[in-house]
């Protein structure tokens, strides 16, 4: 059982009847967060998780997200890192892009569920977000490609600030 309990997250499907909506993202995405992350990789037949802290951090009219986790995934064990960068051109809105400034993708959460696609190169992610409530979130990334065939799933729960 994850930290999550036993609700059938790990499928990207909550128990609720309808997704929580989010009418300012920037409030509801800013501070400290835990995730866990299932992933798996059906060309080499294996499943991995990686538990770690994310964060929103304030950085003018933005938000700078960056992530540090621990991935064991058969035999490997790795630290992980991301970062991406969100601007918000409305409340509800924002623009999520590569710490370089290319673009990734469109976030709106105002119905509580979204998804989205990026194209990188010959392989294409098809994203979901879901709100689950006012403290949790998930996303879940199928990435296919010639040589990728993934399914990454991440549940993120807000971490109490004291």
């Amino acid at each position: 059982m994850s930290q999550y309990g036993d609700r059938g997250l790990d499928t990207g499907r909550s128990t609720s009847a309808a997704p929580f909506d989010i009418e300012n993202l920037q409030d509801f995405l800013q501070g400290p967060w835990r995730f866990e992350r299932k992933v798996h990789d059906t060309l080499i037949d294996q499943q991995g998780d990686c538990l770690g802290d994310a964060s929103f951090l304030a950085d003018g009219d933005k938000l700078i997200y960056r992530e540090e986790g621990e991935l064991k995934m058969g035999d490997i064990e790795t630290n992980t890192e991301r970062e991406y960068h969100y601007t918000f051109p409305a409340p509800s809105l924002a623009e999520v892009r590569f710490p370089d400034g290319r673009f990734f993708h469109v976030l709106d959460l105002t119905k509580g569920i979204v998804r989205v696609e990026h194209q990188c190169g010959d392989d294409t992610y098809h994203g979901l977000f879901r709100v689950l409530s006012d403290k949790a979130w998930l996303s879940v990334w199928r990435v296919t490609g010639p040589k990728k065939n993934q399914v990454i799933t991440t549940h993120y729960l807000r971490v109490p600030v004291s």
